[in-house]
């Protein structure tokens, strides 16, 4: 590859943005929730050495959507799956110093989203029921991301594999970026759902733009009489 190859690749960005950037604001919109989330606990964290999870998470979901602007849904799909674990894990870490900080030491690695989830119906009071309650009247289409994320990791999902020959190519085509929609969409609404059903203050302290999604998703139900917070 040489550098004509490389101004091929930043021409076919900039030829594509009309298309592309649109979306990339379509998926950036669809993680409002667990943003907001994010948002909220970096506000609260102080110096909490397990912020820098939060900051992680948010930063891959800037990679994320900014890789969307660019029509890379691979890699936009690899950052997408990092927001996922790293926000999962910030509510196992929160709880856990010692652990936080040997992985932070590099002597450990951080656990799996089903190990997280795990422990969190084995230790978060009403986690389990409020979930099922929230998993009723979810939106998305993907009841849960993590295995499409992880076949796109894993090379498990066939088509998602670059087969480019040329930098230009890794730009894909509007409509498979589209498709990306409803990842991006399950992967905001899933995991404000598990930081809502871990949530261990009340309905009031909920982040804003969480609580209006909850109330409409709820219908005329009570958030804080359902969810018992």
């Amino acid at each position: 590859m040489n550098k004509e190859q490389f101004d091929e690749l930043i021409a076919n960005i900039q030829s594509s943005a009309l298309d592309f950037i649109p979306l990339a604001d379509q998926g950036s919109e669809r993680l409002r929730p667990s943003l907001a989330w994010v948002g909220h606990y970096l506000d609260v964290s102080g110096d909490d050495p397990s912020a820098i999870l939060l900051k992680a998470a948010y930063g891959s979901a800037v990679e994320s959507v900014s890789m969307t602007a660019f029509g890379m849904v691979r890699p936009a799909m690899l950052a997408l799956r990092s927001h996922y674990e790293l926000s999962l894990q910030y509510l196992y870490f929160k709880d856990h110093p010692k652990e936080l900080k040997s992985l932070l030491d590099f002597r450990s690695q951080g656990p799996l989203p089903s190990v997280v989830k795990r422990y969190l119906k084995e230790f978060a009071p009403n986690f389990e029921s409020r979930l099922g309650k929230l998993s009723k009247v979810a939106r998305r289409e993907l009841s849960d991301p993590y295995g499409v994320l992880s076949g796109v990791a894993h090379g498990n999902a066939l088509n998602s594999i670059s087969v480019a020959s040329m930098p230009h190519e890794l730009v894909e085509e509007k409509q498979f970026v589209e498709q990306s929609l409803a990842i991006f969409k399950a992967v905001g609404e899933s995991l404000a759902d598990y930081y809502l059903s871990e949530f261990d203050a009340n309905w009031l302290s909920v982040p804003e733009l969480v609580k209006q999604d909850v109330m409409e998703r709820l219908g005329g139900k009570n958030p804080a009489s359902e969810l018992m917070l």
